[in-house]
């Protein structure tokens, strides 16, 4: 890969890492803002409940993206960047402009899409 794409790929992932950190950040400022309320009715409190665990379950897939993306960046350093995992072939760049994060070509991801081995 040339270096020029390197760097449009090292832009792509520093600009959604910094983006999914932001929405980490929001997340959590609004969960502690609305915090443990004393409500009366059981409906809000089941409501006050299932946010949470909505938030909590997007703060955690949200952590789980910037740890991808930060491998994404340490393979760019180590000049790995755009090989698959799985088969060690380039990945396809529409793939890397689509998820520039992906570690695997399709052909693999859809092997393991599948569970097959």
């Amino acid at each position: 890969m040339r270096s020029t794409e390197m760097v449009r790929f090292r832009k792509l992932l520093e600009e959604k890492r910094f983006e999914v950190q932001g929405l980490v950040q929001a997340a959590r400022t609004a969960e502690s803002q609305h915090g443990e309320t004393e409500t009366p009715d059981s409906g809000d409190r089941a409501t006050d409940a299932f946010n949470r665990e909505v938030s909590y379950s997007v703060r955690i897939n949200e952590r789980d993206l910037v740890r991808r993306i930060d491998r994404a960046l340490a393979q760019i350093e180590k000049g790995t960047y755009g090989k698959c995992v799985g088969c060690n072939k380039t990945i396809q760049k529409a793939r890397l402009t689509a998820v520039p994060w992906a570690r695997h070509c399709i052909e693999c991801q859809e092997v393991l899409d599948r569970g097959d081995s």
